[in-house]
């Protein structure tokens, strides 16, 4: 495998298990110590999708376009977000903000 393959292959892990021991990265895909710093360099350096923890461990963070895709496939069909659902079925409401005039008054004044 290139190196871009088992880079791939190293951050589709971490993105589904959140973080790797690093010895078991090096066990699964045969690396040695230098191959490892180069993903690391790679992974937590360049595309700043992932931290070490302690040394011995690589811990997956993802970036804010992921988060941003996540968000959005997490709203409902109204449109609605999850934390937004629960509130509605426990029956609270969002604050109206009123009038343009109560939150912005000098809006109100023009002469």
């Amino acid at each position: 495998m290139t190196f871009d393959e088992v880079l791939e292959h190293v951050r589709e892990l971490l993105q589904s298990k959140g973080r790797v021991a690093y010895r078991a990265l090096k066990r699964r895909f045969e690396l040695d110590d230098e191959y490892l710093e180069d993903l690391k360099a790679e992974l937590i350096d360049a595309e700043h999708v992932a931290y070490d923890e302690d040394g011995k461990v690589l811990v997956w963070i993802g970036t804010a376009e992921e988060d941003k895709g996540k968000r959005i496939k997490e709203k409902g069909r109204n449109g609605k977000s999850e934390g937004e659902k629960a509130k509605g079925e426990k029956g609270e409401k969002e604050k109206d903000a009123g009038p343009v005039d109560e939150v912005y008054p000098e809006r109100s004044r023009r002469a």
